[in-house]
């Protein structure tokens, strides 16, 4: 009787823990909750996945606050075909959008960069447009083409610790050059390139992604949108 007790106890300790890991656990700590006023108290529709039509939550041009963990993309027209109304970037961090920061106070779609599985998980998002506008290639595996996305790269985002190696040439051949995330915290990593042309490779030319940095050609980066 006292080992089936003990037992017992083992198991319910092995569950609670499971629990705690998944309530605190990175994968839920992603989200967007957008304000349609200023007020901090006010009400507000909370995202936690792509919204490619705002007016589909009734939020079409009516984010005027946000407060989020992670990096989120909002555009200024529905299906994120043109450039990035706003990037907002943090962890339980809260912003008013207005056009003070040089972009419009609008939002007609909005997605997030990184693992839909855990926040800091290795990955990448590859992007049509310059500012991560347009169709998207994402991943967190080695790619020998990018699909429909082959040679159509224009901007791109990396998450998590690992570095990611970009080929101008189908299976990982052609020039070659590694992106290192930068450190937010130790919850979070991330690297944004606006335009690819300015990392040294041509504008639509990457065809192959792999894990790793397999180059001497690494990507200096930079800290621009870390700093709040």
């Amino acid at each position: 009787m006292r080992a089936f007790v003990c037992i017992c106890l083992a198991f319910v300790v092995l569950i609670s823990c499971f629990l705690a890991q998944a309530i605190e656990g990175p994968f839920l700590s992603r989200y967007l909750d957008a304000y349609t006023d200023y007020d901090p108290a006010g009400s507000y529709y909370e995202f936690l996945d792509y919204s490619p039509d705002l007016s589909v939550q009734g939020m079409d041009d009516s984010i005027r606050r946000v407060c989020l963990t992670g990096l989120w993309m909002l555009y200024v027209t529905p299906n994120y075909h043109k450039l990035a109304a706003n990037l907002q970037f943090g962890i339980d961090w809260c912003n008013n959008l207005t056009e003070e920061i040089s972009y419009p106070a609008t939002a007609s779609s909005l997605r997030y960069a990184g693992s839909p599985y855990a926040l800091d998980d290795d990955y990448y998002n590859l992007y049509e447009g310059i500012s991560y506008a347009g169709d998207e290639f994402r991943g967190d595996t080695d790619a020998s083409s990018l699909l429909d996305l082959d040679l159509r790269v224009s901007s791109l985002i990396v998450s998590g610790p690992s570095p990611w190696t970009f080929f101008t040439g189908l299976n990982f051949t052609g020039e070659a050059l590694c992106i290192y995330p930068n450190e937010y915290d130790a919850s979070l990593h991330v690297e944004i390139v606006d335009a690819v042309f300015l990392t040294g490779l041509a504008d639509n030319s990457i065809r192959s992604v792999a894990k790793g940095c397999l180059t001497d050609n690494v990507y200096p980066g930079g800290r621009r949108y870390l700093e709040h």
